[in-house]
């Protein structure tokens, strides 16, 4: 009898622990972008897409390009459509200075978005090669995990 109540136990515990990991790996299309309207996306199509895109491969989508590689293209801060039209910044590092996110040894990435040609604007994708997928629509003030 003991054995199965302390089984029991260790479920709960990893269903607790473990719902928000999985809650960000499990999501459809619809629901991310139902999700991305409610923060205030205006490109939902294009959010859609890189979530999907670093869920099942990993990688960003081919549009976005880092910082290092826009310089390479005479991109000297602001948007890339004048320099590199059809393509966005992301991949860069996010060093996750202020905690607001788990340590734990992750290892963060960030990729803009609805950014336009004058400015990249303060919304930012951050990820994890582990799955873990936050967006900040301040600036990184906020975060709020990616269903």
């Amino acid at each position: 009898m003991r054995p199965i109540v302390l089984l029991r136990g260790v479920l709960v515990v990893l269903l607790v622990i473990g719902s928000p990991l999985y809650a960000q790996h499990s999501a459809d299309p619809q629901a991310l972008a139902e999700f991305a309207s409610r923060v205030g996306l205006r490109d939902v199509t294009g959010f859609v897409d890189t979530v999907q895109s670093l869920r099942h491969s990993g990688r960003l989508p081919e549009r976005y390009v880092t910082k290092q590689a826009a310089q390479a293209h005479g991109w000297h801060g602001g948007g890339l459509c004048t320099v590199w039209p059809d393509h966005v910044i992301g991949g860069d590092p996010f060093r996750n200075f202020g905690g607001a996110l788990p340590d734990g040894g992750h290892v963060y990435h960030e990729a803009d978005l609805d950014s336009s040609c004058a400015q990249r604007g303060p919304k930012r994708l951050v990820f994890s090669q582990d799955g873990a997928v936050y967006i900040t629509v301040d600036h990184y003030n906020h975060f709020i995990p990616v269903p």
